[in-house]
């Protein structure tokens, strides 16, 4: 098939879908809109500006060579690649992708460094994890904080499968220009300017999923979909009931959350889907880190890599945190949710998938 062709029809596919379902799209499209600015952008643009703000006023750079060594002995990253790996983690998508593109153009990170550092700087921040899933959805601020916590561990750990450690003493990266740094007003309106157009395109994205995510549901596209995926949720003993969430996630995460109350999971599979959609991020968050990477000329393999792993990952230490916390009650707004007995049966499943991830994921990280 012409390579021009399949884009072609997916065109044409999609106008004929808005003609013909201008009321799901229209709906879609406020859902997409309202999301965008009362939930994402009031928290994401203040640490676009702050990732624009610390680099220019050479704060990374500083942070940068305090981390020096641990990031070099655990992951083979120079000392400048702290500074996207602190903001992926608490700016929330698509911050830590931006913050590594900025590190590149400042030549601070090579390309293979860069894309490495893609594969697990990419995060959910804890503002969306504590407030919008912990205390919004799952009622409960500390499910949230057990969220996150679950979150920079399995994040880490897949920076571990992704790298290499370095061997040899921490290299030394040398400034890659001699001109003294701006005044900081002119940094500030730089910061400004570029949160603005980042924050657009995040908005833009979250809007043109919800979209298609109107049209797909309207068009039993989704319901098919689900019925796919629903026997591989049994294969990983989730219940059916499960399939929703992650279909939806998929597509945008903050849907995919805002339904679990609908599936009333229990406790034993509660953290651990929630845990996987956060890791995950959904086509939407790719999209919008693909929008802040544009220009680079930086491979996205790692990227996408990445956050498979990271939903592993995070899926496998939810598993093994519920059952051991048999006693704690997770609410789903509006209704209870009591945490049952733990599944002993799971425990081994959880270590097992971090183990392998780790240990197979290591060997060919060089693939990638």
């Amino acid at each position: 098939m012409n390579r021009r062709l399949l884009p072609a029809l997916v065109a044409l596919g999609f106008f004929a879908a808005l003609l013909f379902g201008a009321s799901a799209a229209r709906e879609g499209a406020a859902y997409g809109l309202r999301l965008a600015f009362t939930t994402a952008i009031p928290s994401l643009f203040p640490f676009f500006a702050a990732s624009s703000l610390l680099a220019d006023t050479g704060v990374l750079a500083a942070l940068g060579r305090v981390c020096a060594a641990p990031l070099w002995k655990l992951y083979g990253l120079p000392g400048s690649a702290a500074g996207a790996l602190l903001l992926g983690l608490t700016g929330g998508y698509p911050v830590g992708a931006a913050t590594a593109a900025e590190l590149y153009r400042a030549q601070q990170l090579s390309r293979e460094q860069a894309e490495r550092l893609l594969g697990f700087c990419n995060n959910t921040g804890p503002a969306f994890i504590v407030g919008v899933c912990g205390a919004g959805v799952l009622g409960s601020v500390q499910a949230g904080l057990l969220l996150y916590g679950i979150h920079i561990v399995s994040a880490l750990l897949t920076g571990l499968v992704l790298t290499t450690p370095g061997r040899g003493c921490t290299p030394h990266i040398p400034p890659a220009a001699s001109a003294a740094p701006p005044a900081f007003s002119r940094s500030l309106v730089h910061a400004c300017e570029k949160a603005a157009q980042t924050s657009i395109q995040v908005a833009a994205f979250i809007t043109l999923f919800a979209v298609l995510a109107g049209l797909l549901e309207a068009g039993g596209l989704l319901a098919g979909l689900a019925w796919l995926l629903t026997p591989v949720c049994r294969l990983f003993g989730l219940p059916d009931d499960a399939v929703w969430p992650l279909v939806y996630g998929g597509l945008e995460l903050t849907r995919g959350l805002a339904i679990l109350p609908e599936a009333a999971l229990d406790g034993r599979f509660l953290l651990p889907v929630t845990s996987a959609l956060l890791a995950f991020g959904g086509l939407s968050v790719w999209c919008q880190s693909m929008s802040v990477l544009s220009g680079t000329g930086l491979s996205l393999k790692r990227l996408f890599a990445g956050k498979i792993l990271h939903a592993l990952i995070a899926a496998a230490l939810a598993v093994l945190c519920s059952a051991a916390l048999p006693q704690r009650v997770l609410t789903l707004a509006p209704m209870a949710v009591p945490l049952p007995a733990p599944s002993y049966g799971l425990i081994p499943a959880g270590i097992v998938t971090i183990l392998l991830t780790i240990t197979y994921g290591k060997r060919r990280h060089n693939r990638l």
